[in-house]
């Protein structure tokens, strides 16, 4: 399978269980009594289920990871295009530590949920509010590389040019 069509088959598993998992959050976090048993479950085992694929989808973005932390720290004359890349670069590292806080809180409330205590609780409850902000600012960033991966999973395939530029921070890769 090419590793385009993989990235976004993970993405797409990935952005269902996010769904389901931030859905059933709002729904506990403003009605915790009203919930439901079936939510709760829904919210506990896609919610670890979620951390597998976060892991995988990091392994999968490695390469783009270490390349852009690279130019990120170089101190070079900003283009229009680099700007967005490092806005990229932000947001997703701010993710990336909102998700690293929700599920370490998440494991240690599955586990233990007494013994977890309301600051735990709290921030998971907080952060992973605020984490639903980011996951939208996320989606807002890839949505051309969204659309044009899913045009072009879905439509006949034509030949892409060697080097072909899907957008301005994404090279075609098998």
């Amino acid at each position: 399978m090419r590793k385009i069509k993989l990235n976004y088959l993970m993405d797409l598993a990935f952005f269902v269980q996010f769904a389901l998992v931030g859905y059933s959050g709002l729904i506990m976090y403003f009605n915790h009594h009203g919930a439901g048993p079936i939510l709760r479950l829904i919210h506990d085992k896609v919610g670890i289920l979620m951390l597998l694929f976060f892991v995988v989808h990091v392994a999968l973005h490695w390469r783009w990871i270490v390349i852009t932390t690279k130019n990120f720290i170089r101190k070079e004359r900003q283009i229009k295009e680099m700007r967005k890349v490092k806005l990229n670069y932000l947001v997703d590292s701010a993710f990336f530590v909102q998700f690293a806080l929700v599920g370490y809180s998440g494991l240690i409330m599955y586990f233990n949920h007494h013994g977890a205590g309301p600051i735990l609780r709290l921030i998971h409850d907080k952060v992973g509010i605020l984490m639903l902000l980011f996951f939208v600012a996320h989606l807002a960033l890839h949505w051309r590389w969204i659309v044009f991966t899913t045009n072009n999973l879905f439509r006949r395939q034509r030949e892409m040019k060697e080097g072909e530029v899907i957008e301005a921070n994404y090279m075609p890769v098998d």
